[in-house]
């Protein structure tokens, strides 16, 4: 269930400390209550060397601002799952602001003040790892001088994160102990891949060539955003740019991670993910309203963006049609 508006509204203007007890909450991944605060339940696990994996999400149009202050004993990875457009600082100094792809990435260290402004519908997963686990991880890794997780000057882009973050969401549908021990799994790949990267190790999903401007990224964005309804060329979405195809698609790539088509078949079964919970539509009536042009087609890339067919998607969420 995603966060109610009421809710975040209610506590929009609000800093709320991070409380990073080892536990995890009836679903192994549960939506916070609060922007980065894990929902506090019964079922709490006795170790202190556990990821707590929680989620934020929304999807309303609102334009939302948070605060949170990371606990003084764990840091926190965020990893976005969905196209946002958003003002990110830590203590006070903008790290990020403007539009956000899938699979940015951004590490909070301990007892930091962060405040996120959210300009309409967001989708993020927050990692909140301790620092004890940390260092026992680091210890393990090979070399003279232990790597550490520090917040970069800016979030960077990690397709593999990415594809990790979304392989966590699998552990809800998991049963018992299995679905715990997938996502420890899963959660400690993610720390490695976060410290291999810290260490020096290219595993980061960095382009050699220059990132798009910020003022073309949105243009570009907006120009989709738009236009998931109709037919796309490369050739538009550069022109919407300034730029030539050629230069618009290495430069999209750098500062996305995602090729231009890729990007769009995401938006456009990000769409169809809103489409299918909060309407009753007919999934061809949803294939024709994100661009698909027929049926077959939109059901092999949604199940492969989203794990399941349409139909099996949409039931898994509770929703009934007629």
């Amino acid at each position: 269930m995603d966060c109610s508006d009421s809710r975040a509204g209610s506590r929009g203007t609000s800093v709320s400390e991070v409380l990073c007890s080892p536990m995890y909450a009836e679903s192994i991944i549960a939506d916070e209550p609060v922007w980065r605060v894990p929902r506090q339940t019964s079922a709490t696990a006795s170790s202190a060397s556990k990821v707590i994996a929680t989620r934020w999400r929304a999807g309303s149009e609102r334009t939302l601002e948070f605060g949170a202050e990371t606990a003084a004993d764990c840091h926190v990875v965020k990893i976005v799952l969905r196209t946002m457009n958003i003002r990110f600082s830590v203590s006070g100094r903008t790290v990020q602001d403007g539009v956000t792809t899938p699979g940015t990435v951004h590490v909070t260290e301990p007892a930091l003040p962060v405040r996120c402004l959210f300009r309409g519908p967001y989708d993020v997963l927050h990692l909140h790892v301790p620092n004890t686990l940390i260092a026992e991880c680091a210890r393990d890794m090979p070399g003279h001088q232990a790597p550490i997780l520090r917040s970069e000057a800016a979030p960077s882009k990690d397709i593999v994160m990415d594809w990790l973050g979304r392989a966590l969401l699998e552990a809800n549908r998991l049963d018992g102990l299995f679905g715990q021990t997938y996502a420890d799994c899963i959660s400690m790949a993610i720390i490695a891949r976060l410290l291999a990267s810290a260490s020096g190790v290219g595993t980061s999903e960095r382009s050699r060539g220059s990132k798009l401007a910020p003022w073309r990224l949105k243009r570009a964005i907006d120009y989709v955003e738009a236009r998931l309804d109709e037919p796309v060329s490369l050739a538009d979405v550069a022109a919407s740019a300034g730029l030539t195809r050629m230069h618009f698609a290495a430069q999209f790539r750098a500062a996305t991670g995602l090729r231009p088509h890729e990007y769009l078949l995401r938006r456009r079964i990000e769409r169809a993910q809103e489409m299918l919970v909060a309407t009753g539509m007919s999934l061809v009536d949803i294939a024709l309203s994100v661009g698909f042009q027929t049926q077959s087609h939109f059901t092999s890339v949604f199940k492969r963006y989203a794990g399941q067919a349409p139909r099996a998607w949409r039931e898994s969420r509770g929703v009934q049609t007629g």
